[in-house]
């Protein structure tokens, strides 16, 4: 997995109309969102200590999905890229059906919902009853709209819930 240094830098890139996570001289991650979805920089920035932090804590938050190694630093690297640079979301909480949350959700875990089947999210934020979501797979909402997997939506917390963790239990 790679890990951050302080060479890593974002940029946009004027000629793709593309913000570009520069990691060095050989690799570059060009972010999945539209230009016209984020806050572009007008000059380089450098990768923060924050956004080391919330690198990291994305990883271990995709660490117990069944998400490839190369999927799982696809979606940190987008996590943290939309943490920066999103402009706020309009509401697609229709698209997804209310589902009973027993549970406080927070910032940086993974959780599902509901549209014609379950989906898996990464909750990038979240604010009194509001989420900001990463979807980590591509999901049928309740109308049928098709979302991408790595698209943001914001959404009512009610519509998500903790993810259930199978329990592994040891051998005598």
């Amino acid at each position: 997995m790679l890990s951050p240094t302080e060479r890593w830098s974002w940029y946009h890139c004027a000629k793709r109309n593309q913000l570009v996570l520069d990691i060095n001289t050989e690799l570059a991650f060009p972010v999945p969102f539209a230009a016209h979805l984020l806050h572009l920089p007008k000059a380089a920035q450098p990768f923060t200590m924050q956004d080391a932090e919330h690198y990291w804590l994305v990883l271990e938050a995709l660490a117990d999905t069944c998400l490839t190694q190369e999927q799982q630093l696809y979606f940190a690297l987008s996590a943290v890229a939309a943490l920066n640079f999103m402009r706020p979301q309009g509401h697609k909480s229709w698209y997804f059906a209310d589902i009973a949350n027993s549970k406080p959700l927070q910032a940086l875990q993974t959780a599902e919902l509901v549209g014609q089947q379950l989906a898996r999210v990464l909750i990038l934020q979240t604010d009194h009853d509001c989420a900001e979501c990463l979807l980590l797979s591509e999901v049928t909402s309740l109308t049928g709209k098709q979302l991408a997997a790595g698209t943001v939506v914001r959404l009512l917390t009610s519509r998500l819930r903790p993810c259930i963790q199978p329990v592994l239990r040891k051998s005598a």
